[in-house]
């Protein structure tokens, strides 16, 4: 037995030096300091990456390499990142165990007036002062009290008879600071940790919540996609048009989204905007009606940028608008002979199948701009003047293989480089600037005359104007050969044909003048554009006029760029009706007013640290042999040393005031 209990003694030891060496680490000044600095980088992290952004938007951006490492690193959603939150964990184990640790200290200390310091200690203070008086001990003892009570001290006597000591301190609070500090970083992590929703991550984590990557608009949410009413944290998004309704927000998580129920609907009853001359948007605001799911009062609130809507523990802002469906009439132009053009109905966002006789296409309008404008001078005024450009619209073509190209056309022609023209860009992803094609307009602001120009020129037709075009230039040129007239009109079909084909119409070879390959060209485009003018109600017999002269030459400025365009159709859009949307976006915080609080705390900590001093004092009086009493006092502040030093002038001031009576001597 006896040889059990040393060895059971030794295991206890073992044990609590374990747990020694635990909590000072974990309470450790150090440790503390690379948590915060921890936090610090992935705030900046955070703030110069935009977070919670749709996966393919940064791979546009960084890249398939920096992409992919940036999504192991969690760094999309720093502030829900398992490291972060594990950092944010560990800071508030560290300081909790610094205030459990140090707190009593700290209490004691306020608490200790130390009132057992010795003669000699006292003098060896770095600040101290020593009187022998001819008065009464326990007069000087009342009177040093009351100076000390008037300098802010809260004074203890101690000491029956003779020596008596006085002990005061002062600043107190500065030691609550400590605390209140410390107590500050525990609040605002378990405010942050609430805020960070750790429900949902943990369940994140373990796979039963997944989010869902196809288009919500398309509804066919699965269970797993879809969170319902809980009272954890939450950020979403959700537009709404005008007229309709929503009881749910959209979450973006990591490479999707989730479905979060609210226990309210929210009605958009009207989307109001109001611009500047050049078109950007000044202000906007929604007229909102917010319903409980549980039945009650009708709220009717207006939300702007800088005026949120606060419900049921639930932030409303205004964060943008777009487009909410919007009714739209256009027509399809096939840019290749053999078509004709037809007119259609849709929505914005709506998918609609084009009849394409080569391949399956899929047209989706995704935008529409009522208002444009574009700033230009004014030579006779001297200023900028904003010129209205006509609505704009943005739609998708998809082919049979996925393959998308994105539009963005004027609804209007444009007046540019002496000539009215329809802006169509092109480009293959949103990453890539627009590429524009100018489409001429005539005299009825549309592009049905380029159209049958374009028809005449890729279909069967073109032999037709080639062979009048090459009757004309011979007849000029005084040749009467039929044969020759035959192989000049050849010659200027193959140069339409390189012309529509993205070439230049120079000559096919060498042995043929410029002069007269420009000439069949220009021939051909003139016999083309009289055809275009027949199938266009037009009279092709009639002169040309200059501004016949002048569309000709604007079409072969854009025909060759026909094949870059990457799409055989031009969407017009002819007609719309405008539908607006209002983008909200939502927010839960509960652990907002927790943070709030910590920041309170911080802030008086942080007060009561660097504007209270803390400050000891002792006043020793103890009576001589020759009838006098020897005062000496000592002040101590280890934090103020130059402060101390005035503050200690002061104080011994004031003593020598009300004790008077100095006879013999002062030490240092």
């Amino acid at each position: 037995m006896s040889a059990i209990l040393p060895a059971r003694s030794r295991a206890s030891h073992v044990r609590l030096t374990r747990r020694r060496i635990l909590l000072e680490f974990l309470g450790s000044m150090n440790l503390a300091i690379i948590l915060l600095v921890a936090l610090a980088l992935a705030s900046v992290i955070g703030t110069v990456l935009q977070q919670n952004q749709p996966y393919p938007d940064y791979l546009a951006k960084l890249g398939p390499f920096w992409f992919e490492m940036f999504a192991r690193l969690g760094l999309y959603d720093v502030y829900g990142a398992a490291w972060f939150l594990g950092i944010l964990l560990f800071l508030l184990v560290s300081t909790s165990v610094c205030l459990y640790r140090h707190t009593p200290v700290v209490l004691g200390q306020m608490r200790n007036f130390r009132s057992r310091q010795q003669v000699a200690s006292l003098r060896a203070l770095q600040h101290h002062r020593e009187w022998q008086l001819e008065a009464p001990g326990a007069e000087l003892a009342t009177r040093a009290k009351a100076v000390l009570s008037q300098h802010g001290y809260r004074v203890r006597e101690s000491g029956e008879g003779n020596p008596v000591l006085l002990t005061g301190l002062s600043g107190r609070g500065n030691r609550l600071g400590y605390i209140l500090t410390h107590l500050a970083v525990v609040v605002i992590c378990i405010g942050g940790l609430l805020d960070s929703n750790p429900a949902l991550r943990i369940a994140g984590w373990t796979g039963s919540v997944q989010p869902a990557t196809g288009n919500p608009a398309h509804g066919n949410i699965a269970p797993e996609s879809r969170i319902g009413v809980g009272p954890g944290a939450f950020k979403g998004s959700i537009t709404i048009p005008e007229g309709a309704a929503a009881s749910a927000v959209l979450l973006h998580y990591r490479d999707g989204y989730l479905i979060r129920d609210l226990p309210f609907r929210i009605t958009v009853e009207r989307f109001h905007i109001e611009r500047y001359a050049n078109g950007e948007p000044r202000s906007f605001e929604t007229d909102v009606a917010i319903t409980p799911r549980s039945g009650g009062e009708v709220v009717r609130e207006t939300i702007s940028v800088n005026r949120p809507l606060s419900y049921d523990n639930h932030r409303i802002y205004q964060s943008s608008f777009t487009d909410g469906g919007s009714h739209l009439r256009y027509r399809v132009w096939p840019l290749q002979s053999g078509s004709t053009a037809q007119d259609g109905a849709a929505r914005v966002f709506e998918r609609t199948r084009l009849d394409d006789d080569k391949q399956p296409l899929t047209l989706e309008f995704t935008h529409l701009e009522p208002f444009n404008a574009r700033l230009g001078d004014d030579r006779r005024s001297g200023f900028n003047v904003a010129a209205e450009l006509g609505p704009s619209y943005r739609y998708r073509i998809t082919d049979a293989t996925g393959s998308t190209l994105e539009f963005e056309n004027t609804m209007q022609p444009v007046d540019m480089d002496g000539g009215r023209y329809f802006i169509s860009g092109m480009r293959h992803s949103e990453s890539e600037p627009f590429r524009y094609l100018h489409i001429p307009a005539d005299q009825n602001d549309s592009p049905a005359r380029f159209m049958a120009l374009v028809d005449v020129l890729t279909g069967d037709d073109l032999a037709r104007a080639a062979s009048a075009a090459g009757a004309t230039v011979a007849e000029d040129l005084e040749f009467s050969a039929p044969a020759l007239q035959q192989a000049l009109a050849e010659t200027a079909q193959r140069l339409v044909q390189r012309l529509n084909a993205g070439s230049s119409g120079s000559a096919p070879d060498a042995s043929m003048p410029s002069a007269l390959s420009d000439a069949l060209v220009q021939e051909t485009l003139t016999e083309a554009y009289r055809l275009s003018l027949a199938r266009t109600g037009d009279d092709a017999n009639r002169s040309l006029t200059g501004a016949d002269a002048a569309f000709i030459q604007h079409a072969a400025s854009t025909v060759p760029a026909l094949g870059g365009y990457g799409a055989p159709v031009f969407i017009q859009l002819l007609d719309f009706d405008h539908i607006q949307a209002s983008g909200l976006e939502i927010t839960r915080a509960p652990g907002q007013p927790i943070v709030y609080a910590g920041f309170i705390l911080l802030i008086a900590g942080i007060i009561c640290m660097f504007f209270l001093q803390f400050r000891r004092i002792w006043c020793h009086i103890e009576p001589t042999a020759d009838g006098q009493c020897r005062v000496l006092i000592a002040g101590q502040s280890p934090r103020d040393p130059i402060g101390q030093q005035q503050h200690f002038q002061r104080l011994q001031n004031a003593l020598e005031h009300h004790l008077g009576g100095v006879v013999e001597r002062r030490r240092r």
